[in-house]
């Protein structure tokens, strides 16, 4: 009668835990098919219940081979996307590193060939981008601005506008001090300092303090720009009409504060036309640039050194 018992609680047990694998089994089969039901699952924790499933195929083989190929799919359409995602973040170290992973597992897939192109080229441009940018040595600097006619400087008030009118402008730089400002992934800007000569036209008039104001001249500025953001331009404005009380010119001192994006400069202008005596009239306005770079161009050991570097990151 013993052992007769023994035997039963051992086949009950058994079915017991018999049960509880098969209730684990479908329950890994639900939780995995939740995490893969949509883009972004985390694959860490998608990992580790697929580890737990296989560990209980036998529970029921199929059901696992069908689960087995979809896990394959969907962790390898995961990597892709990754990849992808770094692209676009300008992380382009980390998206080489796995597409080299990558095309170690799937030397064939034409997928993941493709992706390695799109990739290698996206890298390659960004660093022959960041290397140009770092060796610029001369700006070329065409502006369009819109200023007020201006006042006396003892009637300035910014927020009055009097007789805006459009002044046209060129500048010519010799930059230095280059130095990376911003860096996010492989997307590096710079910034730097220049030194030059810029040339401004304006013609214009307008009311200002209750009267007419003409005022038209030619402007050669020796100019200063710091770190692409504040600078001042001192020169002398050859006046060619005006109703102001001088004949042939003032001097100018101009301060602007830059706001640079890439290859455009947004600028706040303050400037004032001075003879030291009578006449002291001040200007404000805003500018636009667009920046020619020059003296940037890549030579042979530049690009050799840019396909070193992609290399030397595939292999990591």
């Amino acid at each position: 009668l013993l052992f007769y018992f023994v035997i039963v609680l051992m086949s009950s047990t058994a079915w017991s835990q018999d049960s509880l694998k098969i209730k684990q089994f479908d329950a890994n089969i639900i939780r995995m098919d939740k995490i893969m039901s949509k883009t972004g699952g985390s694959l860490e924790h998608l990992t580790v219940i697929y580890r737990q499933l296989k560990e209980s195929a036998d529970v029921n083989q199929s059901a696992f081979d069908s689960m087995n190929k979809k896990y394959d799919k969907y962790v390898f359409n995961e990597r892709i996307l990754y990849i992808g995602e770094m692209n676009k973040t300008h992380e382009l170290e980390r998206a080489l590193v796995s597409l080299a992973i990558l095309e170690q597992e799937f030397p064939d897939n034409k997928q993941v060939k493709d992706l390695s192109i799109i990739t290698k080229a996206a890298t390659t441009e960004r660093l022959k981008k960041n290397l140009k940018e770092s060796k610029t040595s001369f700006t070329i600097e065409p502006s369009l601005s819109v200023f007020t006619i201006g006042k006396p400087l003892e009637e300035f008030t910014f927020f009055q506008s009097p007789g805006v009118n459009l002044m046209y402008g060129l500048g010519l730089y010799k930059v230095f001090n280059v130095h990376e400002s911003y860096r996010r992934g492989f997307k590096k800007k710079f910034a730097y300092s220049q030194i030059g000569v810029k040339l401004d036209y304006f013609n214009g008039t307008g009311q200002s303090i209750n009267e007419e104001v003409t005022l038209g001249y030619i402007n050669p500025q020796v100019s200063f720009i710091a770190n692409r953001s504040l600078g001042l331009d001192i020169g002398y404005a050859l006046i060619q009409k005006t109703t102001l009380p001088v004949e042939k010119g003032l001097c100018s001192f101009n301060l602007n504060a830059e706001f640079p994006v890439d290859f455009l400069s947004l600028g706040l202008n303050a400037r004032v036309l001075t003879d030291f005596n009578e006449v002291n009239h001040i200007q404000y306005g805003l500018s636009l640039k667009y920046i020619f770079k020059l003296g940037n161009k890549l030579n042979q050991a530049d690009l050799d050194g840019i396909q070193k570097s992609i290399e030397t990151i595939s292999i990591k």
